[in-house]
């Protein structure tokens, strides 16, 4: 690659690194506002769905922030588009939480979704 390829294609690298992080920021954020016992409630729904590894220590690191979005994908995807979250909106990352931590999504991330429903 040469220079001037690498210097054209940098704008595009930073805009969907920015975003990312715009969406890591958001959700850091939202995780940083939950009680310590739902922040350890949300790891240990994402480690028994396989979504998350580290230790349930109710941190924001980047094995909860890959965790949240791999799980956050799935929901959409298992529920056939029918719930999503857009988690670079601040709202929706709560709502993400809210709905993870009480159990809501569990249907989802168990693979126990809309399959039988046929989408």
């Amino acid at each position: 690659m040469n220079r001037r390829t690498l210097l054209l294609s940098l704008p595009a690298v930073l805009a969907v690194g920015t975003q990312a992080f715009a969406e890591q920021d958001t959700l850091a954020a939202a995780f940083a506002r939950l009680s310590p016992s739902e922040r350890r409630t949300a790891q240990e729904k994402l480690s028994s769905a396989g979504f998350y590894m580290g230790n349930i220590d109710g941190a924001f690191g980047a094995g909860t922030n890959a965790g949240l979005l791999n799980a956050a994908s799935f929901v959409k995807d298992n529920s056939y588009n029918k719930v999503t979250f857009d988690l670079s909106s601040s709202a929706d990352a709560e709502r993400f939480l809210a709905a993870l931590t009480a159990g809501d999504l569990d249907k989802y991330l168990w693979g126990e979704g809309d399959e039988s429903e046929g989408g």
